[in-house]
């Protein structure tokens, strides 16, 4: 299915393309064969360019018949697509359709698993590549790379197309292509990283991997810094000159931002080297305030803008950047941003890191239960997302309402699978939980090991919660008492109504936020940091990944769980259904 949507995309790409030789214009009928197409009626157009084939002659005759084959696969006709292509000699076509002949040659060995032979398809020249073709070039040599089992050319493909992108589908391509790298053996990345070119698309990227591994590849000395700018400290902690906080203080959001603020500069007085001018900007919790607050920041020569809080705010700067100050993003934005980034407590990250947590002790077949409200839902999608990708097996999902009143119904729905489901993945709040985990026996999922996002602490009471015994959850480092913070979680709760209950972990999120502003060189260079909210890293789109604490319930309340405490429910793998 991948594969035929990319190919899909691919001819879409090109729909345009589909053009009489250059040496005369468009005839009526060919006009409206490109328009059938362009209306999404490809099977039509196909037909329409059979029958200008029909009555063409010369090398009209192998352009109509390309055309009908690239119509037919968009109209999923595979068969038709390749007889027509068939009918298309290569030697009568134009130099442009030549290469839409070899673009869709190569997608048809890819499909038939002939990955050499496609990737011979695609050797041409870069500079003779045309530009508006170039991202679907970039694509299928993609995958025949990978076909082949060259990860490292896989990855500087990928890399080299996510230029070429904008916003969410930019920042997909570059993860995938930092998850190409990670495979790639360490003598591999070391010698083929050397080789590169300073202006490869996937250097920084195999930098940073190669960082992350402790790996050492010489590159020539990085420029000085500006005169103005200390240079980074050999921990690599490197503030800007002039520091910009954009936060909603006032509006429905402000109790959230006045304990982010109050985190943000217990990180800032606490450091004891030099320190940024730092200016703190009212954004009013709406679009119109974020984008005032941030032009007064780049009038007053702020070097980097750290905020806003609320998803509208951080998504109507991403629509409207400005290269005059990098910016860490205090929300999940999918724009990787030059020099800055995305930092959130985000649910869906959570449920990545659950998925993660799985994967690692072999745990690759789960069931789940969600609440239907958007934090639930994004929780549940970042779970699906990393377990698919790392090869799990998301067996089934089941609603759950906010009060629990249908989990025998949902657990039921789950039983099905409890003979293969090595673990449950549940995205609820404590009231929903309360009720169904003194039902899992009856649907035969007791003996699995149950995780959830820190969603469970909503509506807690160690008095009932006792029925959570058991659960595991991804928590703060800071709230489990390790020291990594701004001092002791429970003693600094007494004095600052900000550092306590649920504004706790907005403290926490303010005291990283200043964390990873200042040392974002280092962190974009591959570096980890050890945070109050977790073990901190910044991916190539940009998105900082936080790796979390693990609770678990015991007794009513929450302590830090056994990091060997999830092994999986059987030692062979599952009968072939």
């Amino acid at each position: 299915m991948a594969r035929w949507l990319l190919l899909a995309l691919l001819v879409v790409s090109l729909a345009g393309c589909a053009s009489a030789p250059s040496s005369r214009p468009a005839t009526p009928a060919e006009s409206q064969a490109r328009e059938l197409d362009a209306q999404g009626r490809h099977a039509e157009a196909a037909q329409a360019w059979r029958a200008i084939a029909a009555t063409a002659r010369g090398a009209d005759i192998a352009m109509a018949r390309l055309n009908a084959s690239e119509a037919l696969r968009r109209a999923g006709d595979a068969a038709g697509a390749r007889a027509e292509h068939a009918e298309a000699p290569r030697r009568r076509l134009t130099p442009e359709d030549q290469f839409r002949h070899d673009l869709l040659s190569a997608g048809f060995a890819l499909d038939d698993g002939r990955g050499p032979e496609a990737l011979a398809l695609l050797q041409q020249d870069r500079a003779l590549v045309p530009a508006g073709r170039m991202a679907d070039w970039l694509a299928l040599r993609a995958r025949a790379l990978d076909a082949t089992g060259d990860r490292f050319g896989m990855a500087a493909a990928l890399a080299e197309r996510a230029g070429l992108l904008q916003g969410a589908e930019r920042a997909a391509e570059l993860r995938n292509a930092e998850r190409q790298l990670k495979s790639v053996p360490d003598a591999a990345l070391v010698q083929q990283a050397g080789f590169l070119g300073d202006d490869a698309a996937v250097l920084p990227l195999a930098l940073r991997e190669a960082r992350r591994r402790g790996l050492a590849i010489t590159r020539a000395a990085a420029a000085p810094a500006p005169a103005d700018r200390p240079a980074p400290a050999s921990d690599g902690y490197h503030p800007p000159r002039r520091m910009a906080v954009l936060l909603p203080l006032s509006g429905e959001l402000a109790p959230a931002a006045l304990a982010v603020r109050d985190g943000l500069l217990a990180a800032y007085y606490a450091e004891s080297r030099t320190r940024p001018a730092i200016a703190f900007h009212d954004t009013q919790g709406t679009v119109d305030g974020a984008k005032a607050a941030r032009d007064r920041a780049v009038a007053e020569g702020a070097d980097l803008l750290v905020g806003p809080l609320g998803r509208d705010e951080v998504a109507a700067l991403a629509a409207a950047p400005t290269n005059s100050a990098a910016w860490l993003a205090l929300n999940r934005t999918p724009v990787a941003t030059a020099g800055g980034g995305s930092f959130a407590l985000a649910p869906e990250d959570e449920g990545a890191a659950v998925a993660q947590r799985l994967i690692e002790r072999g745990l690759t077949r789960a069931v789940a239960i969600a609440e239907g409200d958007d934090s639930a839902q994004r929780a549940l999608a970042g779970f699906r997302e990393r377990f698919v990708a790392e090869g799990g097996e998301l067996l089934a999902v089941a609603p759950i309402d906010a009060f629990g009143g249908n989990a025998a119904g949902g657990l039921a729905t789950l039983a099905t699978h409890a003979t293969r489901a090595q673990a449950l993945f549940v995205a609820a709040r404590a009231p929903a939980l309360r009720i169904l985990m003194p039902q899992r026996e009856e649907a035969g999922l007791a003996a699995l090991p149950v995780l959830a996002t820190s969603l469970v602490q909503s509506g807690g009471d160690p008095r009932l919660d006792r029925e959570l015994d058991g659960l595991q959850y991804p928590e703060l480092p800071w709230l489990l008492g390790d020291l990594v913070g701004p001092g002791d979680a429970e003693s600094l709760g007494r004095r600052l109504p900000n550092a306590r209950g649920s504004a706790a972990r907005l403290f926490a999120f303010g005291f990283d936020a200043w964390k990873v502003a200042t040392y974002l060189d280092a962190l974009r260079g591959g570096a980890q940091l050890r945070g109050a909210t977790g073990e901190l890293g910044i991916d190539a789109a940009g998105i900082v990944e936080r790796v979390p604490a693990w609770a678990e319930y015991s007794g009513g309340v929450t302590r830090r769980a056994s990091d060997g405490a999830l092994m999986p429910v059987d030692a062979t793998p599952p009968p072939t259904p």
